[in-house]
């Protein structure tokens, strides 16, 4: 059994999956540590208590661990890193999670002596859902050692790890913004046009399911562009007229538009140019 003691500041989505999956994987977790703040308590008391570890708050933390991930919101990290760097006793290895920032912001711990690393999971983790990380990936950075850390971490996970230039970190995390959230963003307002087309609502995601799930499928495997299919492809522009008369002003029609306008862009649309005139004319009625 692996005997590599990891603690974490912090206890949300992030901090409990990976937690939990590092837990199942043999490793001993030390500390939870929090907030003094009571909600913080017991969100660290309940993670705690399913990994086997000690709810800690700051004042009382020992950080006697061999890796410590400050899995708490981006705008905390280095202020974190700041305060952790006054402490006497450290981790020999500090990682953060973040996929915005670079390992710089671990700085003062670093010139303690910690090896230091960023080291982000693309993969989603949501509250209620069981974490997997099999087959994931993890984008690092960071000093020699920490790296090696991290990515044999990665590997008992069942995910693999590649290398990131820290000056792309922030266009690196909006690409997993577009793979996860922005696109629960654009189901969500699928889901709300498919209301308002009289679906009843216990069906809606009964309905958009097989679709969703062959599209995505399709666009991994293929690419987008053999998988774009539909009225664009076709060059249809009555059909794609009467989907914009039908959305109106609701705020559905924004992202109708403005998804149009970028296949239009990229894609391969028939009748592109039109396609995007057809759009500026809806846009321009709208606004009178």
């Amino acid at each position: 059994m692996n005997r590599t003691k990891i603690s974490f500041a912090g206890s949300g989505a992030l901090a409990s999956g990976l937690a939990r999956l590092l837990h199942a994987q043999g490793y001993a977790i030390g500390e939870i540590v929090s907030r003094e703040a009571p909600a913080s308590r017991r969100r660290a008391a309940s993670l705690a208590h399913k990994v086997g570890a000690k709810a800690v708050a700051w004042s009382a933390a020992s950080l006697d661990c061999d890796i410590l991930w400050l899995a708490v919101p981006d705008g905390e990290i280095e202020k974190l890193a700041r305060q952790l760097a006054g402490r006497r006793q450290l981790p020999a290895i500090v990682l953060h999670p973040s996929g915005a920032l670079s390992s710089a912001v671990l700085a003062p711990l670093s010139r303690r002596g910690v090896h230091t690393a960023s080291a982000h999971p693309m993969m989603t983790f949501v509250a209620g859902e069981p974490p997997s990380l099999k087959g994931a990936c993890f984008a690092v950075e960071g000093d020699a050692v920490a790296l090696r850390k991290a990515r044999e971490t990665a590997r008992k996970l069942g995910a693999r790890c590649f290398a990131i230039d820290p000056a792309n970190k922030a266009l690196y995390h909006a690409f997993g913004s577009m793979l996860s959230p922005m696109l629960v963003a654009e189901l969500a307002a699928a889901e709300q046009v498919g209301l308002a087309a009289g679906v009843p609502k216990a069906e809606v995601r009964r309905v958009m399911e097989p679709i969703v799930r062959r599209t995505i499928g399709n666009a991994l495997r293929s690419g987008a562009a053999a998988s774009l299919s539909g009225p664009l492809v076709r060059g249809d522009l009555a059909t794609i007229a009467a989907h914009l008369k039908a959305l109106g002003r609701t705020p559905e029609s924004r992202v109708y538009r403005a998804l149009t306008e970028y296949a239009a862009e990229v894609l391969p649309v028939k009748r592109p140019e039109e396609t995007k005139k057809l759009l500026r004319r809806r846009s321009r009625t709208i606004s009178h």
